[in-house]
């Protein structure tokens, strides 16, 4: 109707609730949403509705409700005003939720849902029984989910099992998660199965819960032996934080290999200086495996502490040169006089342990220690002899870079007069691998080992920074980690087969996880790696020529 006025709107309107006629009502509100009836008379229309008796607001609130009204704000204030009258008339609620007229059902199943209306859950549960449309179980199974009603689980996890619709799936999977208790947690892990789309729905759902129980039961899905499920459980109970660390250090107590790698990873992920004890006492134990020693050290350079110096300095000492490297730039965050005073004696003695002590520092780039180092005349000779014979290229310019910093020009000068001509030749070629991993002192291990090879190394610690410099410029070979937060090295790998064959750019996958084994074809364990396209899978620690032989006869294959 043109040319409605406003003011003459809510008077008539005050009229008819006065005299509750309720077609009047209704006829008169039709005009609710023209142009001339702004934001602040919808306001006073709705307030004066909100004062009218329930037998005559309730028929009125439904005739409103299928109008289209298009501000926001009025919206939520129609529905906060349903909301009002809806105390103390459940069975009125319960009539328009078995009604015909869609749009009201799925309101005021809406409105069971956020009033806690336990007297409607009969009728909700019948509807997920007999009901085909998805908009209509999907809010019922959210208004059940706020119920919390555990007698309701058995018809949530029915709806999740029978229905293939993604969106009534997930609205299932939430409505388990957040009726909370044993039975839904318990039904939510066992069927994860690394098979199912929904399983990383799943596992965020467990998230929601966050009780004592459900984080144990998270924590567990670290000893899984699919990679999806076992990283998105790891970025979750990153996300969780401090709340998951008495779970997560309580399950130290009795893990495996495998699961103690992951749980320590965690731990320093998750930053929370209350995990570094059980850490520590984990490497009073003397681990055997080097992946636990690796996982701690670089856990140690996460959470800093004076409380770490005596385990760093054994760290520096470590047979295997990864470990060694992980203690270095642990060493360089946990700085004290104690480490100071150890540094200097161990490199006091100029043995080969020394110079494999010296070869960490530089190759970790730690830099911070350097400053403490550079008076010691034992530290500049081993320095020299590392840098001249074992460090690559990038790690040789950081290192002059310092030197020509603090003013050891000569020194640097020196150092270059010094390298061997074979090594600049090498240097030179053209032969570009790319190394994807989430820890900055592995990806130095790889530059240094594959240029040592005679390649040109390119390294990545966000995987979908390698992904998207592998499409725009393709590498000779990719080397990537197996286990990444957000995206693992699985899902690098399908991501590079999209464009390139498993000849046109090889990849070589390393892991410390045991579970995941190859054939003598080379053919990876399908229920693992699945169709990803990994060419070659070794396993931490490997060799030199373990690495050089797999680089070797990947790249002659794609010749």
């Amino acid at each position: 109707m043109a040319g409605i006025n406003p003011k003459e709107f809510l008077e008539e309107l005050i009229f008819c609730l006065k005299e509750e006629d309720i077609v009047k009502s209704k006829a008169l509100l039709q005009f609710i949403t023209t142009p001339e009836i702004n934001v602040n008379v919808q306001k006073r229309a709705l307030h004066e509705l909100s004062k009218a008796s329930e037998r005559l607001v309730f028929p009125i609130l439904e005739y409103l409700t299928t109008l289209k009204i298009p501000n926001v704000e009025i919206q939520d204030s129609l529905y906060e005003l349903i909301l009002d009258k809806a105390y103390g008339n459940a069975d009125r609620i319960i009539k328009y939720i078995i009604q015909d007229d869609k749009r009201n059902r799925l309101l005021y199943i809406k409105v069971a849902g956020d009033f806690l209306l336990a007297e409607a859950a009969p009728v909700l549960e019948q509807i997920l029984e007999t009901s085909k449309d998805p908009e209509i179980l999907i809010q019922t199974a959210t208004s059940l989910g706020a119920l919390r009603l555990q007698t309701l689980l058995p018809a949530m996890i029915k709806l999740c099992e029978n229905h293939d619709d993604v969106s009534i799936k997930n609205s299932a999977i939430f409505a388990i998660a957040q009726t909370g208790g044993k039975e839904a947690v318990d039904y939510l892990v066992s069927s994860i199965t690394g098979h199912d789309e929904a399983d990383q729905l799943k596992i965020k759902a467990l998230g929601e819960i966050q009780d004592q129980y459900s984080l144990k039961r998270l924590s567990s899905l670290l000893e899984s032996n699919n990679t999806h499920i076992r990283d998105a459980a790891i970025d979750l109970l990153i996300e969780i934080g401090g709340k998951a660390v008495p779970i997560l250090t309580a399950a130290t107590s009795n893990a495996n290999t495998d699961f103690m790698v992951h749980l320590i990873t965690t731990l320093g992920y998750i930053r929370d200086p209350k995990a570094l004890p059980v850490i520590l006492d984990i490497m009073k134990t003397n681990p055997e495996d080097p992946n636990i020693r690796q996982a701690a050290y670089e856990s140690m350079e996460r959470i800093p502490s004076p409380k770490s110096a005596i385990a760093l300095a054994a760290g520096i000492h470590d047979p295997v040169e990864a470990v060694r490297m992980s203690a270095a730039r642990a060493m360089d965050k946990n700085l004290s006089k104690v480490l100071i005073a150890g540094l200097k004696n161990i490199v006091r003695e100029g043995s080969e342990d020394a110079l494999n002590a010296v070869g960490a520092l530089i190759d970790s780039e730690a830099d911070n220690i350097f400053n403490f180092l550079m008076q010691e005349e034992a530290f500049i000779k081993l320095s020299v002899k590392h840098v001249t014979t074992k460090a690559d290229k990038k790690t040789r310019e950081h290192f002059l870079g310092i030197l020509r910093k603090k003013n050891y020009q000569a020194l640097a000068d020196k150092i270059v007069q010094m390298i061997p001509e074979e090594v600049k030749t090498s240097e030179s070629n053209t032969v570009n691998i790319y190394v994807v991993d989430d820890s900055k002192m592995m990806l130095k291990l790889y530059e240094n080992k594959i240029t040592g090879f005679g390649y040109t190394a390119t390294a990545f610690i966000f995987p979908e920074e390698a992904i998207r410099q592998i499409y725009a410029n393709k590498p000779d070979l990719v080397i990537t980690d197996l286990n990444m937060p957000k995206i693992n090295g699985i899902q690098l790998a399908q991501a590079i087969r999209k464009k390139y064959s498993s000849v046109e750019l090889p990849i070589v996958m390393i892991t410390t996880q045991s579970d995941v084994v190859e054939s003598d074809n080379l053919q990876m364990s399908k229920s693992l790696l699945g169709n990803a396209g990994i060419n070659k899978v070794l396993h931490k620690p490997f060799s030199n020529e373990e690495l050089q032989q797999t680089i070797v006869k990947l790249l002659a294959g794609k010749h």
